[in-house]
């Protein structure tokens, strides 16, 4: 429950619970969905400020970009790869940008290359969502292969990518078999572009 009276110990209190399920979030996500800066969590023990250089869309000239992240997670920045950390921030923007709070969202990010799992769930009520995020590394036999593997086990599929070519492509792809395809942008200022 968020502390009442105080919005700085309400944001933080919506942080510490996002930061359970999504476990990384860019500085950019920081500040559009919780109005916090990286330097309103100095001297707080329990979040950890850290930067990686990280390629937010696959196979670009000039995605390759240095990003502050927060964690509450001490062994995070160690034990992940930069592309681990990104998909984390990626697969958490989905959620925020969808709207839904962490008790209803399992993320699995973390666990790249799983072809038959999703990188999170979404809980509807009874039914269950797969979410899949996708930098745009993924052939069109896998991405043919997630959506057919993911159909038969759970109630929807929303897609988010980081490459607006790559989202026009997907919805051509994948909205046919009733799947929602995003364009997201978890590092920087602009969040996701709908609007194709």
């Amino acid at each position: 429950m968020a502390p009442r009276g105080n919005p700085l110990l309400s944001k933080l209190a919506r942080l510490r619970a996002a930061l359970r399920t999504d476990r990384v979030l860019s500085a950019a996500q920081l500040k559009r969905y919780f109005d916090l800066d990286l330097g309103q969590l100095q001297g707080l023990r329990e979040f950890i400020c850290f930067s990686a250089v990280v390629q937010p869309i696959f196979r670009t000239q000039t995605s390759r970009q240095l990003i502050w992240f927060v964690t509450s997670a001490p062994r995070l920045p160690r034990r992940l790869s930069p592309e681990r950390i990104g998909h984390l921030c990626g697969t958490a923007e989905l959620r925020l940008r969808l709207g839904y709070p962490p008790e209803q969202w399992h993320s699995d990010a973390a666990a790249l290359g799983k072809l038959n799992k999703p990188d999170a769930v979404l809980t509807l009520g009874p039914h269950l969502v797969a979410i899949e995020f996708d930098t745009g590394s993924y052939r069109g036999r896998v991405v043919r292969q997630k959506r057919e593997a993911f159909s038969g086990k759970y109630a929807g599929l929303v897609w988010g990518v980081t490459s607006r070519v790559r989202s026009r492509n997907l919805v051509e792809t994948l909205a046919p078999h009733g799947v929602q395809v995003l364009h997201v942008n978890w590092w920087d200022g602009t969040g996701a572009d709908l609007n194709f």
